[in-house]
């Protein structure tokens, strides 16, 4: 295993995904690059840019890019990165449509964006699309969720996610009132990654199956989300990954990965992070024990339970927020670290 510093600020990045055609790279004497997204600002000031130089061994030669774009009248609007993905030309990031560790839930959490993927590539001005949601990628999830029984909420929870932003909404008079009900569970979207047809795969952190498994959810209607400012996101398919997590100690979705067929990498890990008087942990303790692993499943068609091998055990290190693999089957992470964010290279003969 290699680990590289990537020298990013603020340093707290989430997620990868692969870009650039071997064209592109060879053009700019690169073999590799990955995009991440740091979550703590804005989401035009989220994206960065690692790329590897062609010919260096895979412990060195790594450098990151950060990338300013202009996201004209949604600028500042947003915060909270979590998962990014590209698909047809663009590079997608989403917020984790979650809170603060002691709530509310946040609007300003609550979108998915785009920018052009070749346009990550160049030293040029970078357009970015931000859709805000205002929760409604909330109700979709938890529509969606409505015949799979979850891990209960938790009486902290409930109060600090759910009636808080409910009270919220009312008092304010915001335009997303109604938008949450009393029986939904807070979502914390921390993996994405597209399938073949087009449709967004959801990874949820938060929350999970009553037996401790994580959740994967299908958003169908990414580019008419773009398209139509009257479009609302719209949830199908539900998977449940039945062999990775417990009741002891439940595990939710960190990262996903995919090279097609339907068959996709993943980290699971703990529901958040210990030590920082997070109140889903606060509710169910339990949900700090779960190890971080990178697991590979494929998707049956249809939803529901999946099967899943471990492709490695990540041990003491537990805040994996990123897996990547390469054309050599190479596996990528991008790891939170005491004071800086780390790639990590898993190389296999």
């Amino acid at each position: 295993m290699h680990a590289t510093d990537l020298h990013l600020e603020p340093n707290e990045a989430s997620d990868l995904c692969r870009v650039f055609s071997p064209d592109v790279l060879a053009r700019h004497g690169w073999d590799r690059a990955f995009v991440t997204v740091l979550d703590e600002t804005t989401a035009e000031d989220a994206l960065a840019v690692l790329v590897h130089d062609a010919g260096a061994a895979l412990d060195e030669g790594w450098s990151a890019r950060r990338i300013h774009a202009d996201a004209g009248l949604s600028a500042g609007k947003t915060e909270d990165a979590e998962a990014c993905a590209a698909y047809d030309g663009y590079v997608y990031l989403l917020g984790s449509q979650f809170g603060k560790k002691a709530g509310p839930l946040s609007a300003k959490r609550s979108w998915i964006a785009r920018v052009p993927e070749q346009s990550l590539a160049g030293e040029g001005p970078v357009s970015m699309e931000i859709v805000r949601f205002r929760f409604g990628l909330h109700r979709a999830v938890n529509d969606a969720l409505a015949d799979v029984d979850l891990l209960p909420v938790g009486g902290l929870g409930r109060q600090a996610y759910v009636e808080a932003t409910i009270a919220r909404g009312q008092l304010k008079a915001k335009s997303w009132d109604g938008t949450i009900r009393p029986a939904d569970h807070p979502i914390n979207v921390e993996a994405a990654e597209f399938r073949a047809n087009g449709n967004l795969l959801l990874g949820l952190r938060y929350p999970v199956t009553a037996d401790g498994n994580p959740l994967l959810v299908e958003l169908e209607n990414v580019g008419e989300l773009f398209d139509d400012p009257d479009a609302v996101p719209r949830c199908g398919k539900v998977w449940i990954l039945g062999d990775a997590g417990s009741v002891e100690a439940p595990a939710g979705l960190r990262a996903l990965d995919t090279r097609g067929g339907d068959v996709f990498d993943a980290v699971v890990g703990d529901l958040d992070a210990s030590g920082k008087s997070a109140t889903v942990l606060a509710d169910h303790p339990e949900g700090a024990r779960a190890e971080s692993e990178h697991i590979r499943f494929e998707l049956p068609p249809e939803g529901g339970v999946v099967g899943s091998k471990v492709v490695h055990h990540f041990g003491d290190v537990r805040r994996v927020e990123g897996v990547a693999v390469d054309d050599d089957g190479h596996a990528h992470y991008v790891i939170d670290e005491e004071g800086h964010v780390a790639l990590r290279t898993l190389v296999f003969d």
